[in-house]
Formats: C-alpha cells, sequence, structure tokens
C-alpha cells in the first residue's frame, strides 16, 4: 500500500527504481519503530508485491493464473501491548487514502470499511481475530518500496507483511505451508469483508505461498485455489521481466473493477452456471458468444480465453522444445492477453497500450499490462542484453506523446 522507492537516476537516462535488501528494509522498519515508539519490536516480517505473468481478472471467475512475486517488498516491525490500543505510523501514508502517516485505533472500535491505508492494517487484525486467534493491542512500523498504484500490489504487501509479524508477535505458528494458505484466506477476508472490496484471490495467496525464482499457477476452480509451483527460469536464458510503471491509477478504477466482476458473474448467471470456470473447455467461446448483451460477452470472453491462454503460457514454460520457440510463445500469448485486456476487458489506458507496443517494437518478445489495469505497470519479456535499450524507446516515446515518464522495475 505504501511504498518510499529509491531511484537510480541519469539525467535524461530512464529511471530505474531498485528493491531494498532483506536487510535494509528490515533495518528501515526497525528505524522507524525506534523513532516512533522507542524501544525494539518483537517482531520484524516483509511480502513482496504481486506480478501477473499472464491470467488478469481471472480469480473471481473461478479460472486460471500464473504469477510471481516482486523483488520489491514491504517491511513491517511490530510489538505486542498490553492493552487494546493499535497505534500504526507508515513512511508513505500521506501518498495515498487515509490519515497521513499516524493512525490509531482499538480492537473493540474495528468496524469494516475503506479509511484508507488504516484498513488494510486494521482488516487483518480484524481476520484473524474473527479466525478465533488470541490478539492484542499492537505498535506497528511500515517501510515499502513497492511502488504504490501500480498493479503490483502494494496493498497486499502491506496486508500480508502485517499479518506475517503478528503471526511472529503473537505466535502463531502460522510459518507452514498450511499456515500460509491460512493467512492468504485472513488477508483475503481483510480486503473483501472489511475494506469491502470485491477482490479475488490472486494478490494474497500469490504474495505469501510464491518463493522467489518461481512462478504459481494458481486454480480458482477451489477454495482455497490449488497452487502447482514453476521454476521461473528466465535469467537462466538470458531473459527478464521488464516492468514498465505508467503511472498511478485512473479515478474510480475500483468502481470500474467492480462492474467487470459483476459482468462476470451475470455472465455465469445467464449461462446457468456458478462461475465462468464450469464451462467445457472445447466449447466455452461458443457458448459466451450466444451471450446477447455486448458487454457482458465481451467480458466473459476474455476471463474464458485468458484462462486458455494460462494453460498455453504454462505448456510452453514446462515444455521441451527449442527454447526460442517457447519463450517466442509466451511472448504471442502475453501480447494476445493484452490485446484482449484493451478490447474486451477495456481496462488498458492510451499509456498502457503506448509501453506494450514500444517495448515490442524495440525488440520485446511480448509485452502486457499487468494487474487489474486503468493504469500502472505494463511487463514486458526482454532480453538481458536488450534492457536498457527497450527501457529507453519507450521512454523516449512518452516523451515524444507528452505522458510523463515511466519508471522502470526488473525481476
Amino acid at each position: 500500500m505504501m511504498a518510499s522507492v529509491t531511484a537510480v537516476p541519469r539525467e535524461d537516462a530512464p529511471l530505474w527504481l531498485r528493491p531494498w535488501s532483506l536487510d535494509e528494509g528490515a533495518d528501515r522498519a526497525r528505524g522507524l519503530f525506534a523513532e516512533t515508539f522507542e524501544g525494539e519490536p518483537d517482531a520484524v516480517a516483509s511480502a513482496p508485491g504481486r506480478l501477473t505473468v499472464i491470467g488478469d481478472h481471472t480469480d473471481y471467475s473461478g479460472g486460471l493464473t500464473l504469477a510471481t512475486v516482486t523483488p520489491h517488498r514491504t517491511f513491517v516491525a511490530a510489538r505486542r501491548r498490553d492493552d487494546e490500543a493499535i497505534r500504526v505510523v507508515a513512511t508513505r501514508g500521506d501518498l495515498v487514502d487515509g490519515p497521513s502517516t499516524r493512525w490509531e485505533g482499538a480492537l473493540s472500535a474495528l468496524t469494516p470499511g475503506d479509511d484508507g491505508w488504516p484498513s488494510r492494517v486494521a482488516g487483518i487484525v480484524w481476520a484473524l481475530a474473527e479466525r478465533g486467534y488470541p490478539v492484542t493491542g499492537l505498535d506497528i512500523a511500515v517501510d515499502s518500496c513497492v511502488p504504490l498504484g501500480t498493479g503490483l500490489g502494494s496493498s497486499v504487501a502491506l496486508t500480508a507483511a502485517v499479518g506475517r509479524v503478528l503471526d511472529a508477535a503473537w505466535g502463531l505458528a502460522l510459518d507452514t505451508e498450511d499456515g500460509a494458505v491460512e493467512l492468504a484466506e485472513a488477508c483475503f477476508e481483510a480486503e473483501s469483508a472489511y475494506v469491502g472490496f470485491p477482490c479475488g484471490r490472486l494478490d494474497p495467496h500469490t504474495a505469501l505461498r510464491c518463493e522467489d525464482g518461481e512462478a504459481v499457477l494458481l486454480d480458482f476452480s477451489e477454495v482455497p485455489p490449488q497452487l502447482t509451483r514453476y521454476p521461473l527460469y528466465f535469467h537462466e536464458y538470458g531473459l527478464r521481466l521488464l516492468l514498465i510503471d505508467t503511472g498511478p491509477r485512473r479515478e474510480g478504477w475500483r468502481d470500474a473493477y467492480a462492474r467487470r466482476s459483476r459482468a462476470a458473474a451475470r455472465a455465469a448467471a445467464e449461462l446457468g452456471l456458478p462461475s465462468l470456470r464450469e464451462l467445457k473447455h472445447d466449447e466455452a467461446l461458443a457458448r459466451v458468444a450466444a451471450l446477447e448483451d455486448t458487454p457482458t460477452r465481451i467480458r466473459a470472453r476474455h476471463i474464458v480465453s485468458e484462462s486458455m491462454r494460462v494453460r498455453d503460457t504454462v505448456a510452453a514454460l514446462s515444455g521441451l522444445g527449442p527454447a526460442h520457440d517457447r519463450f517466442t510463445e509466451i511472448g504471442a500469448l502475453m501480447l494476445a492477453s493484452h490485446r484482449s485486456l484493451s478490447s474486451d476487458y477495456r481496462v488498458s489506458t492510451p499509456e498502457l497500450d503506448l509501453a506494450v507496443d514500444s517495448a515490442f517494437a524495440a525488440g520485446a518478445l511480448g509485452a502486457r499490462l499487468a494487474g487489474a489495469g486503468f493504469g500502472g505497470c505494463a511487463v514486458a519479456l526482454v532480453r538481458t542484453t536488450a534492457l536498457d535499450r527497450v527501457a529507453e524507446r519507450v521512454d523516449a516515446d512518452f516523451t515524444a506523446r507528452g505522458y510523463p515518464r515511466p519508471a522502470f522495475l526488473q525481476v
């Protein structure tokens, strides 16, 4: 949710945002804690952002997603209190919705609702209490290098990091695979039930269950989602995922997201199904094409075709054919995903379209918007030797169009 990003600028050169090391991030959280509350925290923990390789807007329809985590993380330090007070400081709280950088509440006064960034902290405390875990008051300090509002899961990085530090401070014994699933479900409840945002389960189950250097295939046809791990070995073949931050999401994007979630549910209901995932693979597109309402039809078409692209991407990633052919196929699937998100789901922006087109023209194997859309990041599959060239081309094209210059990250 909050972000304090260290930039590496060179005059007239693309702006690269580097992640903090685990030690640097933990030291920042400890320093903020000591400065604000005095003394040492009981625990320090962190959680990464989420990057969708392919498969956006599928999780709330029982579909498939292939995702990984960012090296950029949110870091949290916390200490138990003997009373029910909750005191939180967040370095960049003044950059997002909420009461600037400080917030205070109480366990007995936690009430569901969206009050900005403090709701993500209060929400996970509430969700764990609702699940029967013993809770106490807390002092909490938050610092982060996950960019804000860019489709990289900055909100879930906050909620998940707070969840992990509460696990350590309260001794909840959730530091196992089963515990990660439990904590991910609590984070989902914090966002969906406490904050009230109609999200899916993609973000928390990626942030809390995916390890560095791997991608996870999440199957949302069950609760909790099934997870299959795949090595993300792009680095070994001279490739990187280049993230292009085109700027914050548009005003009103949450309402637009909710409308698309409702359209997906409406499409399933009109087809007589609990979710679009229930469509048989060989007849899915034909049945969707029969829907009469155009917005409902094209939204459903994206969801169904996107899960197909996820399957094809996983097959290419884990296949045994020539590496160049498989990576070229993955790039083509990314481009097809972006076209669907832009034309059928209508969640792209001129800046995201330009980022995708410019990256591909400069030599990327493929590119697509990442996350919910309406602004934020695009992701491109790029040869390591071409990273600077692609970033420079995108940067120059944005300047030529009169857009704010983008920032760049690597995974």
